[in-house]
């Protein structure tokens, strides 16, 4: 089934200011405005760093776009339904809105972005914007950002019968609002999840008679105009597979049985397995994946344990995170341009390790290392209201990541090189989803290619 893609300019161009004193309401209908062309005049000092947070609310369908370091209101924008879901496009200067029980996704321009003028990297700043793009496939789920790219797998509807599909995305997709973007369409649904390589696409498959809606194996396509054709199918099968991340020369993928990796040299794809190790137990398996692209490890997550993987070697190692009386993890991600590495438990602690990358022979020092523990909340979380939980965001662009209090109605602003809060931030909403939009800067090699 091959993804719509509608414009209801006005719908979509409605603009919400909240007032914070009463709750009252008032709307205002603007004209969408036109993608920005160089100002020659334009002071690059004048451009925002820290960038942007995109933030909805848990019982509301308005979403905010807030000015950072302050959080100050910049706009707030009207969508169908309460978001269950905020993604970063591939170059950071989107938030995808998704509203998965509506098969919808929209799409805000975070005003933030910047441009390769051959000579120099220009920066530009304006207003945020809610586009005309967006993306109607079923049950939009699993968004996979990679360089430039974002991966948006579907997974289909049993109950109707609709496959599950891809859509590959660039943020010039977006913006300039094409329908020519690169497309994969499935043979049945799945909870799945899917990788975008360049030019290639790494996506999953499910046996149509399985018993299960998760897949069992993964293909490899390739772009050809706005469609992909297949390559392969790899051999070697990933039971129940759930997660995947991706890294400069690999991608992986979570299966029961362990961590099913595919390395990239080129043109050419190769699968190998990595098994579950003896510190797995029972049926716990790797559910959760976190990678980056100059990160030499992937971190997997398997309940409230966490290991390390370093596809290369061929190696994986659990972590000592100090759980505590921590029994999942809310939320993770490389952080301070690959220098760290966050993890946010449900008992309202930040645990932030030091990431050094490889471990050398000649040396004892450890790829991961425990730096220290913030304390987000001291609140009871039972008292967190029905269907919320700490939500994370991490900034490309410096040190700072974010974390969404629901019960005192704040966003925490951490400083994970200092290891400790910086600001709190008091809002008229409950926070929910949320997502860093802005000029990402360069990520540091960890290792040569």
């Amino acid at each position: 089934m091959k993804l719509k893609q509608t414009k209801k300019y006005l719908a979509l161009a409605i603009s919400v200011a909240l007032l914070s004193a009463c709750g009252d309401t008032t709307v205002e209908i603007n004209e969408l405005a036109p993608i920005v062309i160089e100002n020659p005049d334009h002071d690059h000092d004048e451009i925002n760093g820290a960038g942007r947070l995109v933030v909805s609310a848990i019982d509301n369908n308005f979403v905010q776009v807030l000015e950072l370091p302050e959080k100050t209101e910049l706009a707030t924008f009207m969508v169908n339904a309460t978001p269950s879901a905020i993604f970063s496009s591939g170059d950071y200067r989107y938030a995808a809105i998704v509203q998965r029980n509506q098969d919808l996704v929209n799409f805000i321009d975070g005003g933030l972005w910047q441009e390769n003028h051959v000579d120099h990297l220009h920066d530009y700043q304006e207003a945020p914007r809610f586009m005309p793009f967006q993306l109607t496939g079923v049950r939009p789920t699993h968004f996979q950002q990679a360089p430039g790219q974002l991966a948006v797998f579907f997974d289909g509807n049993s109950a109707t019968g609709a496959a599950a599909s891809v859509a590959v995305l660039t943020d010039a997709d977006i913006g300039e609002d094409r329908s020519d973007y690169p497309q994969l369409t499935l043979t049945t649904h799945q909870h799945g999840a899917a990788q975008a390589r360049g030019e290639f696409l790494i996506s999953t498959l499910r046996d149509a008679n399985s018993s299960t809606t998760l897949p069992n194996q993964v293909a490899l396509y390739k772009k050809h105009s706005d469609h992909f054709d297949e390559v392969q199918v790899f051999a070697e099968t990933c039971p129940n597979l759930h997660g995947s991340a991706q890294s400069h020369d690999f991608v992986a993928f979570g299966c029961a049985d362990g961590v099913l990796l595919i390395a990239q040299d080129g043109e050419t794809f190769t699968a190998t397995k990595l098994a579950n190790t003896a510190d797995f137990t029972g049926t716990q398996r790797v559910g959760t994946l976190v990678g980056s692209p100059e990160a030499e490890h992937f971190v997997g997550l398997a309940g409230a344990d966490v290991f390390a993987i370093h596809a290369e070697d061929n190696e994986m190692e659990k972590l000592d995170w100090q759980p505590g009386a921590a029994t999942a993890v809310w939320g993770s991600d490389f952080a301070y341009q690959d220098k760290r590495f966050v993890l946010l438990d449900n008992t309202g602690q930040l645990t932030i390790f030091e990431y050094h990358g490889h471990e050398h022979a000649n040396t004892n020092t450890a790829a991961f290392s425990f730096l220290a523990k913030v304390q987000v909340t001291e609140a009871d979380l039972t008292a967190l209201p029905a269907g919320s939980r700490f939500q994370l965001a991490v900034s490309a662009a410096d040190d700072k990541v974010y974390v969404t209090d629901p019960i005192a109605k704040q966003l925490i602003t951490i400083d994970v090189h200092e290891a400790e809060i910086t600001a709190r931030k008091q809002l008229n909403f409950t926070p929910h989803k949320l997502a860093w939009v802005g000029i990402a800067e360069p990520t540091e090699e960890h290792h040569d290619h």
